[in-house]
């Protein structure tokens, strides 16, 4: 008996090309998406995978929550800062109550080992009013009564002993020194250029300040007169001493300036 024969369509390769190229792009594009996935932000992606209604909540929360744990952060800082003010503060009281405690266990020492006779008052051993006096505090349960005492039981306060006044003191002799030098106070200064009269000397200076120009700073112009006539001459100065004054000569001689020293004398310029 004969085989039936299969029955099958006649294959179209035109047909059948699209549906393999589809393929394989939804195939290249899910692999993408699952790497491209793992380089979202993680609220893009849950944002991704949440309902509609949902998702606005869900952010709303998770952005109040990174507020939250900014403050704590922030609150834990400020925690930590004061912690070690404290810790700082706390250090200087131990150190301040070790000092004080120190004291009250070498005062007590320091006058027990003075000796009677020494110069100190004795009727001020505490700050107590008087043996007999007490004060009493009301608290809840029942009182308190706080009692002064001497801080010596035995050393009774010794009447004050009028210290005598000490001898007076011899007057020193003031030490005998040599005389010093004279000194003369004369000012020193300098006659720069000719004789001219008094109403042309501001002229003169003119020119006299326009040729040396750097050499006349520091110093300020007179108008001396001359003897015997009415011309002046134009002083500069204040120098210190007449080597400064003839140096000073010297540099303005250079300038074909006349130049001598002179006392720094005579009348301000009419300028």
């Amino acid at each position: 008996m004969p085989k039936p024969k299969r029955f099958s369509l006649p294959a179209d390769h035109a047909d059948v090309a699209p549906w393999g190229i589809a393929a394989l792009v939804c195939g290249a594009m899910a692999v993408a998406a699952v790497n491209l996935s793992a380089l979202l932000p993680a609220d893009t992606l849950g944002g991704l995978h949440t309902p509609y209604r949902q998702g606005a909540n869900y952010h709303q929360l998770r952005t109040q929550l990174a507020e939250l744990a900014e403050d704590r952060n922030r609150v834990m800082g400020d925690y930590r800062a004061l912690l070690a003010r404290f810790n700082l503060l706390d250090d200087d009281s131990d150190e301040a109550i070790r000092r004080l405690g120190a004291l009250e266990k070498s005062l007590p020492l320091l006058i027990e080992s003075l000796p009677l006779s020494s110069d100190i008052d004795r009727s001020l051993l505490t700050a107590s009013i008087a043996e007999s006096a007490e004060e009493v505090y009301e608290f809840d349960g029942g009182t308190m009564v706080v009692r002064y005492s001497p801080l010596f039981d035995d050393a009774a306060p010794q009447p004050v002993a009028d210290q005598p006044m000490p001898p007076p003191l011899t007057p020193e002799q003031p030490p005998v020194t040599a005389a010093e030098p004279t000194v003369d106070l004369t000012l020193q200064g300098v006659a720069v250029g000719h004789s001219v009269p008094f109403d042309q000397s501001a002229a003169l200076y003119a020119e006299i300040t326009q040729t040396a120009g750097m050499l006349l700073l520091g110093t300020s112009p007179l108008a001396a007169a001359s003897e015997g006539s009415d011309q002046t001459r134009i002083v500069l100065g204040p120098l210190p001493d007449s080597a400064s004054a003839q140096a000073l000569c010297v540099r303005i001689e250079r300038l074909d300036l006349p130049c001598e020293p002179t006392p720094y004398s005579g009348e301000p310029l009419p300028l």
